[in-house]
């Protein structure tokens, strides 16, 4: 039932379809507190028969959806939760995802589902390297957006250890994978050892990411975060996490990693908001949220930047992409966002408050293909 990977963006215009008693439930889901997780999601789906008793639902449709929730919190997916879960439910069905984003615990019942947090969590660019450099040992780690850090296999040949790095034969045996030992933590014998560990992580990254877009975080002392980035090309972003990452686990890593994406992915917004206002004088940018509307059904948006956390409810005609707001409708863009993303577009959800451009009204703006006709 659980899953580990996004939905496509069909599966995302499915789920946004219209449904009787649809049940949407976002819970922060660790693996360290599985049963706190559980009771979060309990509690929701508690909350949602409240709420459908109070507008006059039967016996039978609270069984069904609690027998729905049931059948979630007995998937063996949530022995290996990551951060968050995404559940939705109807009497009929339910499905849940598994993701390293960390959500908002929420609840929402109506008649759609609501995907507005998903979508975020889809659109928002969560890959990225991680490094932990220490004197006893190093290794390289992979986050993605439907993962948390996991370590690579990196071709360390000839700098297993420092013994192999600096070609002496007086360090000790290793406790965990190369272990830096003995009289070998003089500065030059570390500057050699940090050169042939800088070798290895740029081969395996750049081939996997050769393009640079995925940033690099370094864990490590001082000394060597130092080291590190006086030897780095600069050619791809590295972001130092000062202090000795060797008793750090994986889902520490990750945490640390996911903060720090936060504020890339802020700093990338706004500079994709000031190239947006670029194309004012050619009529390629749309901010009135009836334009973008239109623009997203037509295929005619390249870049829409949407403020996430603003709440418009409403229908969206998915043939003229005329607006309709309602209180009893979806979330209006996320369904926009999913529609960018059908047509190859690209969505980058946002906070009001990171974005500090001229050109920003607070809700939406988009960088058209071609200026909307009259």
């Amino acid at each position: 039932m659980a899953r580990h990977d996004f939905p496509s963006t069909s599966e995302l215009l499915e789920l946004g379809t219209k449904r009787e008693h649809a049940v949407t439930i976002y819970a922060q889901a660790t693996a360290a507190q599985i049963d706190l997780a559980k009771t979060t999601a309990k509690s929701a789906m508690d909350r949602a028969v409240r709420t459908l008793r109070e507008q006059g639902a039967s016996h039978g449709l609270e069984t069904a959806l609690q027998e729905q929730l049931a059948k979630v919190l007995a998937d063996e997916s949530w022995r290996r939760l990551s951060r968050s879960v995404a559940i939705f439910v109807t009497p009929d069905a339910a499905e849940m995802f598994v993701l390293p984003n960390q959500l908002e615990n929420q609840m929402q019942v109506g008649t759609y589902f609501d995907v507005g947090q998903l979508v975020r969590a889809i659109a928002t660019p969560q890959d990225a390297y991680a490094l932990t450099l220490s004197s006893d040992g190093w290794n390289l780690w992979r986050a993605t957006g439907a993962d948390i850090v996991t370590e690579m296999d990196v071709d360390d040949e000839g700098i297993e250890d420092v013994a192999d790095a600096t070609n002496r034969a007086t360090v000790r045996g290793r406790m965990h994978a190369r272990r830096l030992h003995g009289d070998s933590g003089t500065k030059l014998l570390q500057e050699q050892y940090v050169k042939r560990v800088h070798d290895a992580v740029v081969k395996a990254i750049d081939a996997e990411d050769p393009s640079a877009t995925r940033p690099l975080f370094v864990f490590a002392a001082d000394t060597l975060l130092d080291m590190y980035r006086n030897i780095d090309r600069g050619v791809r972003e590295m972001l130092p996490v000062h202090g000795n990452p060797d008793e750090l686990t994986a889902p520490q890593i990750d945490a640390r990693v996911r903060e720090g994406l936060s504020g890339i992915n802020a700093r990338r917004a706004n500079k994709r908001v000031d190239k947006i206002g670029d194309g004012v004088k050619q009529g390629i940018v749309a901010t009135d949220l009836v334009d973008i509307a239109r623009a997203a059904v037509g295929g005619n948006i390249d870049t829409l930047v949407y403020d996430f956390t603003v709440d418009l409810l409403g229908r969206l005609d998915n043939e003229t992409g005329e607006l309709t707001y309602d209180d009893s409708g979806y979330d209006l863009l996320s369904r926009i966002a999913v529609w960018v993303l059908q047509t190859g577009g690209r969505v980058i959800p946002v906070r009001d408050s990171e974005i500090v451009s001229n050109l920003w009204n607070g809700t939406a703006a988009a960088r058209l293909r071609y200026p909307l006709s009259t």
